[in-house]
């Protein structure tokens, strides 16, 4: 089913695979001895620079290519194919100065990757001084048997579980505390009010005063906005408008009769006395 559907995809697949390898192994290396001035600047390392950037963009196309498969989208209408074409074109193309450059660029790689090898292989030896200064640092501890080993991770669990009881003792004893804190606050303040209050000031208005509007008749909600209720009358008029007058059509298209048929026995003309 797949090959019949799409049967570019399993070969755009290895080719995303083949290029990005590529891309990883040897063009990346390359761009970096071209920061590094080992490779001099020129044509060799602008076509370097080039083949980077079309192996790039060539796996985003295919990268969206998979994005739109895996969406079950129709691929065959889609300008992404003709884009993967004319890449791969290219870099079908470049296949003859890849041959002529393979010599040169086999030996720079082979001396990075030398190069790489030995730095690692001097750090490790670092690694192994450094471990080795530690362990002759270290004071040395008695031998552990199987059940002192045993003992001492169950006592090391029952003092990671008293540990955190305790502190989530301390956690709820501090959040007592500051609801308390809080509470007295409120209590202040409220006392604070009703001691600054003038007795022969009048009280303030509450909210639940100003809601208590009393014995008042049931409304609808669109008589509450005048312009909503008139944008409303409006748009009923308009619909009544069109029963009364018949809109003016163009013709745009060519006359093809009545969407809703002719009805033989209704008449619109107006008779002549």
């Amino acid at each position: 089913l797949l090959k019949q559907e799409s049967p570019e995809l399993l070969q755009l697949i290895e080719d995303f695979e083949v290029k990005l390898m590529e891309l990883k192994d040897e063009l990346h290396p390359l761009l970096q001895m071209v920061k590094n001035g080992t490779i001099p600047q020129g044509k060799g390392s602008r076509y370097l620079q080039t083949k980077y950037h079309l192996y790039l963009n060539y796996c985003a196309n295919i990268s969206f290519y998979l994005v739109l498969k895996s969406k079950r989208m129709p691929v065959h209408s889609h300008p992404v194919i003709e884009r993967l074409v004319a890449y791969r074109n290219i870099i079908n193309d470049l296949a003859v100065i890849d041959q002529k450059l393979s010599s040169q660029v086999r030996m720079l790689l082979k001396n990075y990757y030398d190069k790489k090898e030995d730095k690692l292989r001097k750090e490790k030896k670092f690694e192994v001084f450094l471990t080795l200064d530690v362990k002759k640092n270290k004071p040395k501890r008695a031998p552990v048997l199987a059940n002192d080993r045993t003992t001492a991770d169950a006592d090391e669990s029952d003092l990671d579980e008293e540990a955190a009881l305790k502190y989530y003792k301390m956690v709820e004893e501090k959040l007592k505390l500051k609801r308390k804190r809080t509470e007295d606050q409120d209590t202040l303040e409220e006392e604070a009010v009703l001691e600054g209050e003038d007795p022969n000031k009048k009280r303030g208005v509450t909210y639940q005063m100003i809601k208590n509007k009393g014995l008042t008749p049931r409304r609808k909600k669109i008589d509450r906005n005048p312009r909503v209720k008139h944008r409303e009358k409006f748009r009923r008029a308009k619909i009544r408008r069109k029963g009364q007058v018949r809109e003016v059509r163009r013709e745009l298209h060519r006359y093809a009769g009545e969407l809703s048929g002719i009805r033989a026995g209704v008449k619109k003309s107006r008779k002549l006395q």
